[in-house]
């Protein structure tokens, strides 16, 4: 048996974790910063902020401008980026393994040395307003904070993490130095690096960049969104275009380790790929779609199990039933053994072929700190999966699909009185 590779882990004075997980045959390495939180943290008046802030610090620094920060990393090869989640924000470096402390360099650079010029806010926030007209054209885009707005309603996670036109064209150079100071802190934050180097030249880099001593008496605020009720109900976005984008939502539990491991074998047997039972029913069967899946979304306290899917709007209402019918044949009677057994085989396959890569190693354990606070190795996640009995994923199933209508929006040219006859009740 190969040994099992631990997670390195420590706290520096300054509050800052920092992580690290070898991999002694790697030639590059993944760096990445993880902030604790994300756009459920923003306030009314700060809607966007957590996005438009991530876009700012690609800007210039004290001692860069942003293009010597895309050139430092595109010289070597290397990937330098950013995302905005609702929980958490990250910044990460991609590269070769010889640039590691390039990237601890950089990375310290834009997340503690920003400048925030006036100048740099006023072209980002035009940069920002394309990106929104970009999701609004994109209707596989738009669809999905569509049905994110409508199943959470006025919740923080109903709220598009991107802002509203207003909030972004509001930003001022008071108000994002204020939100960063609020929330960018060694306190707030974990780096997390996997690649072929030594724990002792992580610390040593870390210290060299990362030694930033936190605001005088800042400590991070663990913001717990309360679990929203969601709306199950339907949805039309009246559109002009070729195809009928479906999202329908059912029951989803927030994020826990033994929920991930179950909801990821039933999102494999119904919607994982082109042996999914939705797949070979609907699209290969009945041929009325060209792409539909499933996905589960955890949240700390709240998640969701979606379905989506592209289709004619002549199509659309007999893809929802047979959606449904598939939904309401698990909950009478489950999966089979052959089922469980081969999306077991289907995860751990897929999680082994992940792990061959620094940034997917860099991203598991740091995501596995922000969420969990402990470490889970590949072992104790194929162990994990192996363990899940037919009895387990049926009656989690069964809890998921067992709601008497589910929630649907939609983006398409159909008129209100055509999408009143999509039904969103089983057995209807």
């Amino acid at each position: 048996m190969a040994p099992v590779i631990e997670c390195k882990r420590t706290v520096l004075p300054n509050g800052l974790t920092v992580l690290f997980q070898p991999m002694k045959h790697a030639s590059s390495m993944g760096v990445g910063v993880f902030l604790k939180q994300g756009s459920l943290a923003e306030t009314n008046s700060e809607h966007g902020y957590f996005h438009f802030l991530e876009h700012m610090l690609f800007k210039d620094t004290e001692t860069r401008t942003s293009k010597e920060i895309a050139e430092s990393i595109e010289r070597v090869g290397g990937i330098l980026n950013g995302s905005t989640g609702r929980e958490y924000t990250q910044y990460y470096v991609v590269a070769i393994k010889n640039q590691a402390e390039l990237a601890f360099e950089i990375l310290s650079d834009m997340l503690f040395r920003p400048l925030f010029r006036k100048e740099d806010i006023q072209t980002e926030k035009g940069v920002i307003m394309e990106e929104m007209r970009s999701y609004e054209d994109a209707p596989d885009d738009f669809v999905y904070d569509y049905y994110f707005r409508n199943i959470f309603g006025k919740s923080p996670y109903g709220r598009d993490i991107i802002g509203t036109k207003k909030s972004v064209t509001g930003v001022t150079e008071k108000s994002i130095r204020t939100f960063f100071k609020k929330h960018y802190f060694p306190k707030n934050m974990v780096i997390s690096v996997s690649g072929n180097f030594t724990w002792e030249k992580v610390l040593d880099l870390t210290k060299k960049y990362f030694s930033f001593e936190n605001p005088k008496g800042k400590t991070p605020t663990e913001l717990i969104i309360p679990a929203p009720k969601k709306h199950y109900t339907k949805h039309l976005e009246r559109r002009k275009i070729e195809q009928f984008h479906i999202m329908l939502g059912v029951n989803g539990k927030k994020r826990d380790y033994r929920t991930v491991t179950v909801s990821g074998l039933i999102s494999t047997i119904l919607g994982g790929g082109m042996a999914s039972r939705l797949f070979q029913n609907i699209r290969e069967k009945e041929g009325l779609c060209y792409s539909i899946y499933s996905f589960p979304s955890y949240y700390k306290t709240t998640g969701l199990f979606s379905i989506s899917s592209a289709t004619s709007k002549e199509k659309a209402a007999r893809c929802v039933e047979l959606i449904l019918k598939e939904l309401e044949t698990i909950t009478k009677h489950g999966f089979s053994k052959t089922e469980l057994a081969d999306a077991k085989s289907n995860q751990m396959g897929s999680i082994a072929i992940g792990y061959e890569l620094p940034e997917n190693r860099m991203n598991n354990i740091g995501l596995q700190e922000i969420y969990y606070g402990t470490y889970y190795s590949l072992e104790d996640r194929m162990k994990a999966i192996k363990s899940v009995t037919l009895d387990e994923i049926n009656l989690a199933a069964k809890e998921m699909f067992g709601l008497d209508k589910v929630h649907l929006s939609c983006v398409g040219d159909m008129t209100e009185s055509q999408f009143a006859k999509i039904p969103i009740q089983f057995g209807v």
